[in-house]
């Protein structure tokens, strides 16, 4: 067999990694084309002192989700605002780990906020639109 393959290598996410990247994501990896977020919680409404990152991450662990709203930038880029669950964001870990320009290994465990914010692209858009 010649040149090189890919394959999949299953890895076990658990709830505190969807927890960290989604903070990574509100705190500043994707605020440049995030106009704001609104949270569909099971348990309801955020309780006083839980900050709205964390509170974000609890919906996506407990099934429920995200809806993102896009900033307006004139004609370039007119998205409606799009939900994203838990499903949505697993799949947007999937296609950033597999397009990860470095070792994919290392992926899961050295992203900074422009990796987080390419997990929430691929999430929302299925592509990188944006950066």
């Amino acid at each position: 067999m010649t040149g090189k393959v890919t394959i999949q290598v299953p890895v076990e996410l658990d709830d505190q990694f969807f927890e960290d990247i989604l903070v990574t994501i509100i705190e500043g990896g994707s605020n440049y084309w995030v106009d704001h977020i609104t949270i569909n919680h099971p348990d309801g409404d955020k309780p006083k002192g839980v900050p709205g990152s964390v509170w974000a991450a609890s919906a996506i662990n407990k099934g429920g989700y995200i809806t993102v709203f896009v900033q307006e930038e004139g004609d370039a880029h007119d998205f409606p605002p799009g939900n994203i669950n838990k499903e949505m964001l697993v799949s947007g870990v999937q296609q950033w780990v597999n397009n990860y320009k470095e070792n994919p290994a290392d992926a899961l465990e050295n992203y900074d906020a422009d990796d987080a914010d390419a997990v929430l692209q691929y999430a929302r858009f299925g592509k990188l639109v944006f950066g």
